[in-house]
């Protein structure tokens, strides 16, 4: 038996273990396309949860303004409580206070790319809107 004889003996009982160029290039393109359908997907999803945050600040800043009122007959000394959300995206501030009515604005503080509504406003009717949006004012509070 010859060199050459036992080099092919010797590759024909081990053989090869592992992937390809190829095919990891395959993969690697296929991780690639689910990313860039995933993360837009995971980044407008979670700037809806911070909005729906400062919303549910906004509602509980309202409650606590009325809950003023009632105990005063004003809302001109009244302050919205809480002052922030949860974390921190918005400010909850009172503006326009008058005896029968005000105007809360949650202000957004970490500006995202992604953030469409802008400042979130509510007054004493209940009336929603928002400024700086590129949402209508009913995607914005859904």
């Amino acid at each position: 038996m010859g060199m050459s004889e036992v080099g092919l003996n010797w590759e024909r009982a081990m053989p090869q273990k592992g992937f390809t160029l190829l095919e990891l290039m395959v993969v690697v393109a296929i991780v690639g396309v689910l990313a860039a359908i995933a993360y837009p997907a995971y980044q407008a999803q979670t700037e809806r949860g911070r909005v729906s945050e400062g919303r549910a600040a906004m509602v509980e800043a309202a409650a606590s303004m009325e809950r003023c009122y009632t105990a005063t007959g004003t809302y001109v000394g009244c302050n919205p409580r809480p002052d922030s959300s949860a974390t921190g995206f918005y400010n909850i501030v009172a503006a326009n206070r008058t005896a029968s009515n005000y105007q809360l604005q949650a202000v957004r503080q970490r500006a995202t790319g992604a953030n469409k509504c802008g400042t979130l406003l509510l007054n004493a009717a209940g009336q929603r809107d928002a400024q700086g949006n590129s949402q209508s004012v009913d995607e914005c509070w859904r």
